[in-house]
């Protein structure tokens, strides 16, 4: 179980780190020419630091 947790983890860290290819794989690759807005780049990035601290507490707990 707790490998799942660690995968949740570095899925986090992979939003705070590379926002704009992480919207590409998760929305990206449905539009043609498209680029990712500042409110998605920020959403991915929040959305990352929740699944970091998430991941943490099931990890810990």
């Amino acid at each position: 179980m707790w490998l799942m947790y660690v995968i949740f983890i570095l899925i986090g860290i992979f939003n705070l780190i590379a926002p704009e290819a992480a919207w590409y794989l998760s929305r990206g690759w449905q539009f043609k020419d498209a680029e990712p807005s500042d409110a998605a780049l920020i959403m991915t990035r929040i959305g990352g630091g929740a699944a970091i601290l998430i991941g943490f507490v099931l990890l810990f707990s």
